[in-house]
């Protein structure tokens, strides 16, 4: 047994990361809300529940942009734009909300969202926070937050 995460503490990290999630940085464009950023967050705790990410290092492969493709479908149903936002968006924007991270090549700062096929030549995988990581390997605290997630970012209010 694993004695760092025996003694984990789950409900303090949960906060940190729902309120790290309900501070998502999420484009507004003509007044609606891009909910790219939470729809991958989904699609990469199902990806953990299915057993798909066995570490903490997600490559944007085939699964995971299907994945990511349904769940925008089913969340922006009602949405103005003729198409749901691309996934590179989601995967390399999401690093300015402090958790979820790049490995690359070579990483440099630009000044525009890089193509999809520019990240999958050139970043390695991301990866979450280890706190992040810890929490999402508890099945029941990995549920809670998707759950939040949807109830918080994706369900009208």
């Amino acid at each position: 047994m694993n004695p760092s995460i025996d003694n984990y503490n789950y409900k303090r990290c949960y906060t940190h990361y729902t309120d790290c999630i309900m501070n998502l940085r999420q484009a507004i464009i003509n007044g609606e809300v891009i909910v790219a950023k939470p729809v991958l967050l989904l699609a990469l705790i199902d990806g953990l529940g299915q057993g798909i990410f066995k570490e903490n290092k997600f490559v944007l492969n085939e699964w995971l942009e299907d994945r990511y493709l349904k769940l925008m479908v089913e969340n922006t149903s009602h949405s103005q734009f003729d198409k749901p936002s691309d996934i590179a968006n989601p995967f390399w924007h999401l690093t300015t909300d402090g958790f979820w991270h790049l490995q690359g090549k070579e990483m440099y700062a630009m000044k525009f969202t890089p193509s999809k096929k520019w990240l999958k030549e050139n970043i390695s995988y991301a990866y979450f926070d280890n706190d992040l990581w810890i929490l999402l390997q508890n099945q029941s605290w990995r549920e809670k937050l998707r759950n939040f997630i949807v109830e918080q970012k994706l369900t009208s209010k």
